[in-house]
């Protein structure tokens, strides 16, 4: 299944273990399925479940630069992990 996670330490926030996410994914009906794939999933972790929470908020919300009517169409599901990732390891050259 192809996915994405919040990888870009400039976007993450937290300092220490992130082990709470929110799974995004596509609806049924939406067109971008054809380009992602029907299995297309993204993640964003967290360090405790109140920054999931609010980041989860402001994810559902309607965005100031949307049209007016607009809204993601993006369903968010809460999820957990035992333990967080490994570090990614960078190919040497």
């Amino acid at each position: 299944m192809p996915t994405s996670e919040n990888t870009d330490a400039g976007r993450i926030r937290s300092g220490s273990e992130r082990v709470y996410g929110v799974r995004m994914t596509l609806p049924p009906d939406d067109p971008m399925r054809r380009v992602l794939g029907d299995e297309w999933a993204s993640f964003r972790w967290f360090a405790s479940i109140d920054e999931r929470d609010n980041a989860l908020i402001r994810m559902r919300r309607e965005h100031e630069y949307s049209r007016l009517g607009d809204t993601p169409t993006l369903v968010y599901e809460k999820v957990e992990r035992d333990k967080p990732p490994a570090p990614l390891k960078r190919p040497t050259a």
